[in-house]
C-alpha cells in the first residue's frame, strides 16, 4: 500500500495501469489496494472523458493546523477538510517582545485556529510547526549558531514542548524544507526524483527533496544555502561568516543596498514594483541579487545534480529582472556541461511553507492530496 501512496504523492492522479507499471505490482494487487484506500476515504477515482479512470489521493475528513514561527510573528492556518475551508490567524509580536515568538504564543495560536474550525484541539489530525531557523535534528531545537535570532526557543525541544500542551501528531521542520515539500508535491517539482528549492525573501533558505522525502543531512541542517559563501570579502553575516548569499540576495541586503539613495524602499515587494516601472537603481540591485543567487545555485547543482531547481519567495516575483542574471551566472559557471538536463524554474506555489506543513502531516498519517484544491489556497482571514 505504501508503494502506491508514494507514487500517487509523487506523480499525482494516475491510472491503475500506470500505478502497476511504476510500482511493479500486479494489476489485481493494485486494484485491491485502491479499493482499500477508497474504503478508508484516502483515495478516489475520477473519470476522464467517461473512459479512463484516474486514481487520486483525497482527504475529506479531519483538520490540520499549520503554523510558521519567526522573529516578528507567529502565523498559520487551519485546513478543515471536512468542510473544505481554510482560516488564517496571526499573532504579531510587540516590539519589546521581539525577537522570536515563544512556545506559548505558538500553542495559543494553534488553540485559536482549532476553535475557529469548530474542532477540539485533541481532535486535530495533526499540527505542523515551521521554524524560520535551522533545526538541529539531534536535539529538536534551533541550532545554537542561529539561536540569537530566536532566543525564546533556545535549547527548547520544539516537538516535545508543543506535544506537552497539545496531544496530537506534531511535525517540526525548517520553513524552507516545508516550502520545498509543497513545491515538490503540487508545484514545479512534481515527479522529480531530486528537487532543489530555494526561497528568497527576508532571508534565504533551501530544501532538497530526494525520492519524495526531505533530505535533512546528518544533523538536520542540510541545504543552508543562504550561508554558502559567494563573496569572500563581502558583508559579515550573522552566522559569523563573510559574504554569505544571505548578505547579497536577501530582502535585508537588497534594502540595505538602496538605503540612503533616492530609490530607498521599505520592502522587497516595493523594490520589485519600482524596478518593473523602470527605476534603474532597483533594477540594478535585483540584477546583482540574481547574479549572486545564480553563482550559489551553480555550485549546488554541480554537487547535487538535481533534476529541477525552483526559486520561490518574494524575490521570484521579480521574474526576468532576477532570472536573466541568474541564468547568465548558470551559463558562466558552465553548469549545462555538468548537468545538461537540469531545469531552473520559478516556483509555482504561493504560501508554500504552510501548505508544506499540511503535506508533511499527511505523509506522517499515510495520507495525501494529489491535486491542490482551490480552497486550500483561498483563506478566510479573521
Amino acid at each position: 500500500m505504501l508503494l502506491v501512496l508514494d507514487v500517487l504523492r509523487s506523480d499525482g492522479p494516475s491510472s491503475q495501469a500506470a500505478l502497476a507499471r511504476r510500482t511493479g505490482l500486479a494489476p489485481a494487487t493494485v486494484n485491491n489496494i485502491i479499493q482499500a484506500l477508497r474504503a478508508e476515504g484516502i483515495a478516489d477515482v475520477q473519470w476522464i472523458n467517461g473512459r479512463e479512470a484516474l486514481v487520486e489521493l483525497v482527504s475529506k475528513q479531519g483538520a490540520i493546523v499549520s503554523i510558521s514561527v519567526g522573529p516578528d510573528s507567529v502565523h498559520g492556518s487551519v485546513f478543515n477538510f471536512a468542510k473544505g475551508v481554510r482560516s488564517n490567524g496571526v499573532r504579531e509580536l510587540k516590539k519589546e517582545d521581539r525577537p522570536g515568538a515563544d512556545p506559548t504564543a505558538a500553542v495559543e495560536l494553534i488553540q485559536s485556529l482549532a476553535q475557529r474550525a469548530g474542532v477540539a484541539v485533541t481532535d486535530l489530525a495533526g499540527v505542523s510547526i515551521a521554524i524560520q531557523a535551522p533545526i538541529d535534528r539531534q536535539t529538536g531545537a534551533v541550532a545554537p549558531w542561529a539561536a540569537n535570532r530566536m532566543p525564546l526557543w533556545r535549547s527548547v525541544s520544539i516537538a516535545e514542548a508543543i506535544k506537552a500542551e497539545i496531544d496530537v501528531p506534531v511535525v517540526v521542520d525548517n520553513d524552507a524544507n516545508l516550502a520545498a515539500l509543497a513545491e515538490w508535491t503540487w508545484g514545479t517539482g512534481r515527479g522529480s526524483d531530486c528537487f532543489l528549492y530555494v526561497s528568497c525573501s527576508v532571508g534565504i533558505g533551501g530544501g532538497l527533496i530526494i525520492d519524495g522525502k526531505i533530505h535533512h543531512g546528518g544533523n538536520g541542517m542540510a541545504l543552508e544555502i543562504g550561508h554558502i559563501v559567494v563573496e569572500q570579502t563581502g558583508p559579515v553575516c550573522f552566522c559569523g561568516s563573510r559574504g554569505c548569499l544571505s548578505t547579497l540576495a536577501s530582502e535585508r541586503s537588497i534594502l540595505a543596498a538602496l538605503q540612503g539613495s533616492e530609490s530607498s524602499k521599505d520592502s522587497l515587494a516595493e523594490v520589485i514594483g519600482s524596478a518593473k516601472e523602470g527605476d534603474p537603481a532597483c533594477q540594478r540591485v535585483l540584477y546583482e541579487a540574481g547574479r549572486n543567487l545564480g553563482r550559489a545555485l551553480a555550485n549546488m547543482s554541480k554537487i547535487l545534480a538535481p533534476s529541477i531547481v525552483a526559486v520561490g519567495g518574494v524575490l521570484s516575483d521579480a521574474g526576468s529582472l532576477v532570472f536573466d542574471s541568474l541564468h547568465a551566472s548558470i551559463e558562466e559557471n558552465n553548469v549545462p556541461a555538468f548537468c545538461p538536463s537540469i531545469k531552473f524554474k520559478q516556483a509555482l506555489i504561493s504560501d508554500a511553507t504552510l501548505l508544506g506543513g499540511v503535506a508533511a502531516v499527511m505523509s506522517e498519517l499515510g495520507q495525501g492530496v494529489s491535486e491542490l484544491p482551490a480552497w486550500m489556497g483561498q483563506s478566510v482571514n479573521r
